[in-house]
């Protein structure tokens, strides 16, 4: 069976990690995949697939609309799309569901998270997203992913759809990339993703200077881009426990995170926060790291406690982190190291993810 992947992302990105582990996981259970997106034709992916490129504006607010235009237009110039399911980004499936039904393709809606961005730009995205969820409710050839049953919830909640045209694909990791290294226990705090103001992350420095000032023995990374960046690297050239770096390929996430003690779940509890799934969370717990963060749906995994998993209000979140890090002896954190990595071996899969895609897929494909 064909798969044409719509995707509005670039392998560049870093949230593109969850697409190219399911693409290869497709490809592996002998679908014949084709990705179609903005990246060009010579960039190494590492992905097992067919790859089409398409162009795009650059105009500020109108990339997605421009990029999902050409697919369209590159989809009616295909003539062999018999057996083809297509999965498309909710930011692109607007502008290609007219050709979709012309050529009796079904489809799935991927949405990862609905709009995080802040201002203008979400104002132009939320219409996009209620009408990509429309979309799915009416047709009869198409589901929709979401990434919990939060999101699921908060998805219903807006749109009239019936739960059995919804499927839950959590994110996954890839456990033989993030993986523990036996190393010295000494509080080492980590954040990685987008460095963005509205998700908390000009609240860590400070923790990391209270928790010095505290007395403890203790140094903290951030790694990625975004509209803090700048701002958050002054202050590391005056905080000698504080590193930050830009964005970087996965392999080298991985290693960063090998080497930590503790990751960081900043993100404050809004809605956009509380009904993800953090592809974070899962590459810290397979990296055998403690999790610190704001108490709220989308840092949990279920409604069990997790020694290693400490979730605490936000007007708290200094006070409590500082007694939590003063709490962990180097037996503590070697115990609770070892029962993260545990749980991502037992949970966090990407093998459990694909396995619910694939039943997404055979469901549509027999309609």
């Amino acid at each position: 069976m064909q798969i044409m992947w719509f995707s509005a992302n670039s392998s560049t990105d870093m949230c593109f990690t969850s697409q190219k582990a399911l693409i290869n996981g497709l490809a592996s259970n002998g679908y014949d995949v084709q990705l179609i997106n903005q990246d060009s034709l010579n960039t190494n992916m590492g992905i097992n697939c067919q790859h089409f490129t398409i162009g795009f504006s650059n105009f500020p607010g109108m990339k997605s609309a421009s990029l999902a235009k050409n697919m369209a237009r590159w989809l009616n110039q295909q003539e062999s799309t018999d057996g083809c399911i297509a999965i498309v980004d909710w930011r692109l499936i607007a502008k290609l569901h007219r050709v979709l039904i012309i050529k009796k393709i079904p489809w799935i809606l991927l949405d990862r998270s609905p709009p995080a961005d802040k201002g203008v730009l979400a104002k132009l995205q939320w219409p996009v997203w209620r009408k990509a969820w429309k979309l799915v409710a009416k047709s009869t050839s198409a589901k929709g992913t979401v990434v919990s049953a939060n999101h699921q919830q908060y998805v219903q909640n807006r749109i009239n759809i019936v739960s059995n045209k919804i499927c839950q694909l959590p994110a996954g990791v890839n456990l033989e990339v993030f993986e523990p290294r036996p190393n010295s226990r000494k509080l080492k705090l980590i954040y990685h993703g987008r460095l963005d103001r509205h998700r908390g992350v000009l609240a860590l420095p400070m923790l990391l200077r209270k928790s010095i000032s505290a007395g403890l023995d203790i140094s903290m990374k951030l790694i990625g881009d975004g509209d803090c960046f700048d701002e958050l690297q002054k202050i590391a050239l005056v905080m000698d426990q504080l590193t930050v770096y830009p964005r970087m390929p996965v392999v080298e996430v991985a290693n960063h995170l090998r080497e930590s003690t503790i990751g960081i779940l900043p993100m404050p509890d809004i809605d956009m926060w509380a009904i993800s799934s953090p592809l974070k969370r899962s590459e810290y717990c397979a990296s055998g790291l403690l999790i610190f963060g704001i108490d709220h749906d989308g840092h949990r995994f279920d409604s069990s406690d997790y020694p290693w998993l400490k979730l605490v209000p936000q007007h708290d979140f200094h006070e409590e982190g500082i007694r939590w890090f003063s709490e962990l002896s180097d037996s503590r954190i070697s115990e609770f190291a070892k029962s993260s990595r545990e749980f991502a071996e037992e949970n966090l899969s990407w093998e459990i993810t694909l396995n619910l895609l694939i039943q997404s897929i055979q469901s549509i494909s027999e309609r």
